[in-house]
């Protein structure tokens, strides 16, 4: 049986919307669930709802990080703040994923210290679904490492396709570099120096892929740095909004238009489901030791419990072993990260490493937003 721990102090709704999202758990699905923040607060919105007990537990800490606290503030100042403490059962073996919303620094930084970095793997990155007209793809990484390395990018595809075969079910991903042009030629020096790596050592590489055809189909998995990722995640996110403001400015101006809104109310939200970042649930903190999904800080409990759902599926696809699999198939036959670097930018120094990366990157709060 998969047992999840739920950061209940993390979101911006805590402690009542991880509380819901944990009971429908219990109620659609085997799945065991441990909360963890302050005892007496989650005992008493549980005693608010009538909950029962069961494969409901609770593991109690006083400490939970605020929007003011840096994201390292849980390495020093609050040591057992409720993020940190879901991590840690996790790394204990006493839950087999953690899911929080909110502070994806925090997290990020928790679980690092928890969990560790899986053997071969440089940096972890934000995997996040994104909708297309059949299916998904994965963009990564989504704002964990907003200074990459060539060689980075190469294990951000690795680490998709993993994800893409285990989890969405992709038996050939297909992988494209994000740039601002088809022609391999394009991009920057990071993308024209990790397309040649690409091209030389990920089957299934199909090139460059422009923004406009960022949910066409034409790959399942989508690499970028954490800078470019975030800033795609958070323009897609507002062009949603404005489309549907100005939908309804649009429909509020006349009575006809009004009718046809409400002849075509499913259409609607048969759209608003497909498009709505609740429904896709978190994002992944890929390359851990361990199964971490991070939702948007403003998530609702639909949102936790989608989450909920595809933290399960990645514990029982063996997601984590099959990454460590992957990685150590590389190193034995020579392919892995451990080979000298391949480009002047290998070369290079590292950047700065974690947890000053997910302190800093624009990803501070939200699941990347």
């Amino acid at each position: 049986m998969t047992t999840l721990a739920l950061d209940a102090m993390g979101g911006d709704f805590a402690p009542r919307v991880p509380v819901e999202a944990a009971l429908r758990v219990l109620r659609e699905t085997p799945c065991e669930i441990v909360l963890v923040g302050d005892g007496r607060t989650l005992e008493a919105e549980l005693r608010r709802r009538g909950a029962p007990v069961g494969r409901l537990h609770i593991e109690h800490t006083p400490e939970a990080l605020t929007a003011g606290d840096a994201p390292t503030a849980l390495l020093r100042e609050k040591p057992r703040a409720s993020v940190r403490m879901a991590c840690a059962l996790v790394a204990q073996g006493h839950a087999d994923a953690v899911i929080g919303a909110g502070h994806t620094g925090a997290l990020m930084v928790a679980a690092k210290h928890e969990l560790g970095t899986l053997p071969g793997i440089g940096r972890p990155a934000i995997a996040t679904p994104l909708p297309l007209r059949r299916g998904s793809s994965v963009l990564l990484d989504s704002g964990a490492n907003v200074d990459c390395k060539p060689h980075y990018l190469r294990q951000f595809a690795q680490m998709g396709q993993v994800y893409a075969r285990v989890v969405g079910g992709v038996s050939s991903p297909r992988v494209a570099l994000l740039s601002n042009g088809g022609e391999p030629g394009k991009g920057n020096e990071l993308v024209r120096q990790a397309y040649a790596l690409l091209e030389e050592s990920v089957p299934g590489f199909v090139g460059n892929l422009e923004g406009r055809d960022l949910f066409r189909g034409r790959a399942d998995v989508l690499v970028c740095d954490g800078f470019v990722g975030n800033l795609v995640l958070k323009t897609a996110e507002a062009a949603d909004v404005q489309m549907r403001l100005l939908m309804k400015e649009a429909i509020a101006r006349s009575p006809l238009a009004r009718l046809g809104a409400l002849l075509m109310r499913g259409v609607f939200l048969e759209l608003q489901r497909r498009t709505d970042y609740r429904e896709v649930g978190g994002s992944l903190l890929l390359g851990l030791n361990g199964v971490a999904l991070v939702c948007h800080g403003a998530s609702n409990a639909r949102t936790l419990f989608n989450a909920s759902l595809v933290a399960a599926r990645c514990v029982e696809g063996r997601l984590v072993p099959a990454l460590a699999a992957e990685f150590a198939r590389q190193a034995a036959t020579g392919e892995g990260p451990g080979e000298l670097p391949t480009t002047p930018a290998d070369a290079a120094p590292d950047p700065p490493a974690d947890p000053a990366d997910a302190a800093a990157g624009p990803a501070s709060r939200g699941g990347t937003g």
